[in-house]
């Protein structure tokens, strides 16, 4: 093995070792509930990289479906427009039933009067989870079953295993890591429950049902890296920046099934379809083969983003050796820039004037 194939295989152990850490110091302070559920892809993505990396499986039979259809659900929205119509109006058919089902009295049920879709907001207003996400991604079919807490428990308690025993078999070969934190914990505070059935005051009433649902899904994912994830890790934290990456290049590229679905079909003549142009042209500057790879796994062997001369510098030099003459720190500006311009799309798409949130 040449000194280059040991580097690059050293380095793909850091990183795993860096978000380990980073996984690990989230574990021990994160206790708000609605948190705990909206960052799980993120932990699955962790457990299957690493999973894949090694080239075993290590978790037990019955829930490896659960961790991979989560872990799939980062890029679900990523595949045809269509396909995600389908799968955001499915969701909302079954937690429709799901919330009918628990009015006292038949009579009620036909009324239209329940409230099927929660959200989820932070102090200074901003939308970062709602319930049928959190339902599509964990594979809930309804919230009210009684054996979905167990389920939740046993997930925590694989991804906490695998977490911790990942740290314990890394720091016996390297050295260990200290994880700067800007926050110790966070607390989600706020919700807004309405009937997506109905007119109500999150919805823009010209675009359809659905389509309000994609573009909520989509901003709820990046608002809560932003607001909730990012913070807590002082800038420039290897898997809070990972994260970021991940979710901001599927976002983009939901978007662009749509653009691709407007144009040929002819509809939606109400959306900014420019907008999206716009952030395309932008994405093509930050997201780059080279780099995309190695960003959603850990093998770094033959990849092309190590040198031996930039191993020093941040992120090991990784962006350095794919975007010549940029460092790690001008990268990470570019990518939140190009982050807000996805946000301000998709928070344009809503009027958030009138929605009255009320306290957990």
């Amino acid at each position: 093995m040449s000194k280059l194939s040991e580097i690059e295989s050293l380095i793909s152990i850091r990183i795993m070792q860096e978000d380990a850490e980073a996984i690990y110091s989230l574990l021990k302070t994160e206790r708000d509930s609605i948190f705990s559920m909206e960052v799980i892809p993120y932990y699955v993505l962790f457990v299957h990289s690493c999973q894949e990396y090694m080239g075993e499986n290590f978790l037990p039979e019955s829930m490896e479906k659960d961790f991979k259809d989560i872990r799939n659900h980062i890029k679900v929205y990523a595949e045809r427009f269509t396909k995600s119509q389908r799968r955001v109006l499915s969701v909302d058919d079954i937690q429709n039933e799901d919330f009918k089902e628990q009015l006292r009295f038949d009579f009620l049920k036909t009324m239209n009067i329940h409230l099927n879709l929660g959200s989820y907001w932070t102090d200074t207003g901003y939308i970062i989870g709602n319930t049928q996400q959190l339902a599509d991604f964990l594979s809930v079919s309804s919230i009210f079953d009684p054996a979905l807490k167990e389920k939740n428990y046993q997930m925590g308690y694989q991804i906490g295993s695998f977490v911790a025993s990942i740290r314990e078999g890394l720091s016996d070969s390297l050295d260990h890591l200290i994880i700067e934190r800007n926050k110790n914990s966070v607390k989600i505070n706020y919700y807004c429950d309405i009937n997506t059935n109905s007119k109500n005051k999150l919805f823009s009433q010209s675009i359809p049902k659905e389509l309000n649902l994609f573009f909520l899904h989509l901003l709820c994912n990046m608002n809560f890296v932003k607001h909730i994830l990012h913070p807590l890790f002082v800038d420039g934290n290897i898997w809070s920046f990972r994260i970021e990456y991940i979710v901001s290049y599927y976002t983009l590229r939901a978007l662009e099934r749509f653009k691709n679905y407007c144009e040929n079909n002819y509809f939606y003549e109400s959306v900014d379809i420019k907008g999206i142009v716009n952030i395309l042209a932008c994405g093509e500057t930050v997201f780059q083969t080279k780099l995309r790879n190695c960003m959603m796994h850990y093998n770094l062997k033959n990849a092309g983003v190590i040198t031996i001369g930039n191993i020093d510098k941040p992120f090991y030099g990784i962006i350095e050796n794919c975007f010549k003459g940029m460092s790690y720190q001008d990268y990470i500006v570019s990518l939140h820039n190009l982050s807000d311009m996805i946000i301000e799309y998709l928070e344009n798409r809503f009027d958030f004037s009138n929605v009255q949130l009320e306290k957990l």
